[in-house]
């Protein structure tokens, strides 16, 4: 907490022109502070000084908390270490009582901070994925700045900070549950600890540090007794409602997932939630048209005008063939689609199925071809299988139209130079699965038909070929308006219902 200063000395240094040069020169700031080598802005920090007639910028203590609460987001997502080098100067000048150093450093980081939140959609993908920030960035923009002085003007800088917070949704939400986590980080919390599945009516022995387990993402236990030792039914409501926080079937069984999440550290979720608040400035926005894929939730989202008017679960990419992070365009929808099988699938998955099986192919139905546009096909009898490597297959597979075709019944075509695309399947009863990290990176949707009918509908199509698809006849449909596809990756979830949280499947959130 800031102390509350009442700087009854001189504010204002005159109305001469000063750089730190003059600081040091009139004994107002010690050359000890080493202030010169956490300025990133020196030329620019001086100007603002000078605009707002050299007076200190942050006696007011709730500036200075914001600014460091924001600061303390980032140092925990573990980001960048120009930020929590920052932060733990201002500490460090704030706890001495150096507060010249203190504002000038703290005007100066809120610029940085400023051109971060500007930059971080724009090139900061790698910050939150596989390169920490730790270089230099270009000045705010002249918008920003304008916006800096507003607030200068009106000493709202704590609104300041906050407009320039992560897109979490409810901030005050985000801020109770960080703060109760970050509490919560320092304590030496047992283990919850059971044999074999609990349900309604078990013995609890250690019931007690369950409760208090739970209560650590923001449940509301304090109406659950803590005089009894049975799994009651107060208790199993509150059960379900973590289980639904995180991506698990709310049916009040405690079993080895669920156990998994109740033992979580809190400082590894309290990094979890620190690190996709942040990396929340990545996505869009703007959700007028827009076709979203979250990775770890497995699920898919699609606004029209505005709303959300589709929702599904998706299929995604195992470990081993990850789902990419991308942006595309939907700009088709294709029916009754052939599938041409990729190469590394074909020689990974499906050529060693064949030197089982020769009637794999047939089974499956697919044709062996010279080339993608070739008519003609090659005889499954001129290929001597049993001494094959499937790396050196010259040819090419593609699956025919039909229920048993891997892309299902409809393909949704976004063209990307990684041939990621989203479709149907015929393997339904994966969807039953809580984690669904089976295909080889393309995304299958469960509720395909229902997206087919509802992309041509909203935006005022109808297939000119019914006749053929009854017949399963391959029949591309190209709507209107292409629309945007986002396939992002957050294992933490910012909704109207609360914070979400799901498993980190491609272990992203460990840089």
């Amino acid at each position: 907490m800031l102390k509350n200063i009442i700087f009854t000395v001189l504010l204002v240094f005159s109305t001469q022109a000063w750089s730190l040069n003059s600081f040091y020169q009139n004994n107002w700031i010690s050359k000890d502070s080493g202030l010169e080598f956490y300025v990133q802005y020196p030329v620019l920090t001086e100007q603002i000084y000078q605009n707002n007639a050299s007076q200190l910028l942050w006696s007011d203590p709730l500036s200075g908390e914001a600014l460091e609460f924001q600061l303390g987001i980032i140092e925990t997502s573990g980001i960048s270490p120009i930020f929590s080098r920052q932060l733990k100067q201002l500490r460090y000048f704030r706890d001495n009582e150096q507060w010249f150093e203190y504002d000038i450093l703290a005007t100066d980081t809120l610029l940085f901070y400023m051109s971060y939140s500007e930059n971080a959609a724009v090139i900061g993908k790698p910050w939150y994925f596989s390169e920490k920030l730790h270089s230099s960035l270009p000045k705010p923009s002249h918008h920003a700045l304008s916006k800096l002085e507003v607030y200068l003007q009106s000493g709202q800088l704590a609104e300041l900070m906050k407009s320039y917070a992560p897109p979490v949704g409810n901030y005050d939400q985000f801020v109770h549950s960080y703060q109760l986590l970050l509490s919560s980080s320092s304590l030496k919390l047992e283990n919850y600890v059971q044999v074999g599945i609990k349900r309604r009516g078990a013995r609890l022995p250690n019931r007690n540090v369950l409760v208090k387990r739970i209560g650590l993402v923001g449940i509301n236990v304090q109406h659950i007794s803590d005089n009894v030792t049975n799994y009651d039914y107060e208790l199993e409501l509150a059960v379900k409602q973590f289980q639904k926080m995180h991506g698990l079937t709310p049916d009040g069984v405690i079993g080895p997932q669920t156990l998994s999440w109740i033992n979580m550290a809190p400082d590894t979720r309290l990094k979890a939630l620190a690190l996709n608040a942040e990396r929340a400035r990545l996505w869009p926005t703007d959700r007028d048209s827009l076709i979203l894929v979250n990775v770890p939730s497995f699920e898919m989202k699609y606004w029209q005008n505005g709303q959300e008017v589709f929702e599904s679960k998706v299929v995604v990419g195992r470990k081993s063939r990850k789902t990419p992070l991308l942006n595309t365009k939907l700009d088709s929808v294709i029916f009754n689609p052939t599938w041409n099988v990729p190469w590394k699938i074909m020689v990974e998955d499906i050529l060693p199925k064949v030197k089982a099986d020769t009637n794999y192919l047939k089974t499956h139905n697919f044709e062996i071809v010279e080339a993608w546009r070739s008519p003609d096909l090659i005889s499954t009898e001129d290929i001597d299988w049993a001494n094959l490597k499937p790396s050196r297959f010259p040819y090419k597979l593609r699956q025919q139209a039909g229920t048993k075709n891997a892309l299902g019944l409809y393909k949704f075509n976004t063209p990307n130079n990684r041939a990621i695309y989203l479709h149907d399947t015929p393997s339904k009863s994966l969807f039953n699965e809580d984690s669904r990290a089976f295909s080889s990176g393309c995304v299958r949707v469960e509720q395909a038909e229902e997206f087919a009918s509802l992309l041509l509908q909203t935006q005022g199509l109808k297939s000119h070929d019914e006749a053929n698809i009854a017949l399963g006849e391959k029949t591309a449909v190209s709507l209107k308006k292409r629309i945007p596809v986002h396939i992002i990756y957050q294992t933490v979830l910012f909704e109207k219902e609360g914070i979400q949280y799901r498993s980190d499947i491609y272990q992203y959130d460990q840089i």
